[in-house]
């Protein structure tokens, strides 16, 4: 063998160390992620796996690489139905070239489920997907710290309710006269102490409805119901407080206007977006309260000339606890659960929630809900 030779042979074994070196350390890498990780090939056919994700899952690594994706690693929804391939955002990643983020369920060997917050994102090369990588971290604990968390209030807000129930009760009975004539002064102590105490009631069954939407147990009890009714009843609760800031009030409510939905869960809705324009809007401002069905939704909008809300609160006002920072936040009571509650109990219905606001020059909420055509009863 010449010297050439010998040479050539020497730098192609040193290459080789220097290769094995790199995906030793490749490897390491991988595995000490403290995340699962599968990456597939463009053929759908798994090509690595870190030991996160075999540990979590339950499988060997020669039971997932080599193997189908789509048919090792099964995604379920909370039922423990088989989610279809088409509808995983590994395709999603695959097929649009971008990271999918969502939360999901993955099937265990043994067959139990795995909550897991996932992220698919696609190998691109040269500018085109060349597989794609899973990477998904488990959330059982933070499932199991939420689910006790929303026990906790439930009951908790259960315990509450009992005996502020009963102070309503008693208070009631007091400013009706039942223990005896009170004076004016006392009447007006009394008002105030019946105002707190239906403010804590509030609270609790904001608490307590919050706790059923995490725990997905807010159902709507559905019936035939007139909304201008409802939303009439809903105004002229909140006109004396209109009164006090001499706010203009608008209304365009048409005389009947049916359809099939939650009567006190959409009065909830109301309440709270009529509530929020009014303490919200400085004295002398406007609050106008419109309803109207198209051919497809009913829009219920309210609006007001408030202080409105910056463009980067915008994204957090549905979210929970969320509330916003202006100068009339701090004198105004509230838990930040409206909204929030808002927004759920009107995607039960089918429908969404939008908000549109500047700084200073009000806010604007729509409540779109779809059209549910059929005879009143008793017609």
């Amino acid at each position: 063998m010449t010297v050439e030779m010998e040479e050539l042979k020497a730098q192609v074994n040193n290459l080789k160390r220097q290769l094995e070196q790199e995906r030793v350390k490749h490897n390491a890498l991988i595995d000490s992620l403290d995340e699962g990780l599968v990456v597939i090939g463009p053929d759908g056919y798994i090509t690595q796996v870190n030991q996160y994700a075999m540990r979590t899952l339950g499988f060997r690594e020669d039971e997932l690489v080599g193997e189908r994706f789509s048919r090792v690693i099964v995604a379920i929804d909370d039922s423990g139905h088989e989610i279809e391939t088409l509808r995983r955002p590994i395709t999603e990643a695959f097929m649009e070239g971008r990271a999918v983020t969502e939360n999901t369920n993955l099937r265990r060997k043994d067959g139990s489920s795995l909550p897991v917050a996932l992220t698919a994102s696609p190998i691109l090369i040269a500018g085109k997907p060349s597989g794609a990588i899973d990477v998904f971290r488990d959330l059982t604990k933070e499932r199991q710290l939420d689910l006790a968390k929303n026990e906790f209030v439930s009951l908790a807000s259960h315990q509450l309710r009992t005996p502020a129930s009963g102070v309503k009760a008693v208070l009631h009975m007091l400013h009706s006269g039942d223990f005896g004539p009170l004076s004016a002064q006392q009447l007006r102590y009394l008002q105030r102490a019946i105002d707190s105490n239906d403010r804590q009631l509030r609270i609790i069954e904001d608490l307590l409805n919050v706790a059923r939407a995490d725990a997905g147990t807010l159902e709507l009890n559905l019936d035939y119901i007139d909304l201008s009714a409802l939303l009439r009843t809903v105004v002229f609760e909140h006109r004396p407080a209109i009164q006090i800031k001499r706010l203009a009030l608008e209304t365009n409510i048409p005389d009947e206007l049916w359809s099939r939905a939650d009567g006190p869960k959409l009065e909830m809705v109301a309440d709270n977006l009529i509530s929020n324009a009014v303490k919200y809007t400085p004295a002398g401002g406007r609050v106008r309260v419109s309803l109207a069905e198209g051919l497809k939704e009913i829009a219920l909008t309210v609006e007001d000339s408030g202080v409105g809300i910056a463009t980067d609160q915008l994204p957090v006002i549905f979210a929970k606890f969320g509330r916003i920072e202006n100068e009339l936040s701090a004198p105004a009571d509230g838990t930040g659960l409206g909204l929030y509650l808002a927004k759920y109990i009107t995607v039960l219905h089918n429908g969404d929630i939008t908000v549109t606001s500047q700084p200073g020059s009000g806010s604007s909420f729509r409540v779109s809900l779809p059209v549910v055509r059929e005879e009143q009863p008793g017609l």
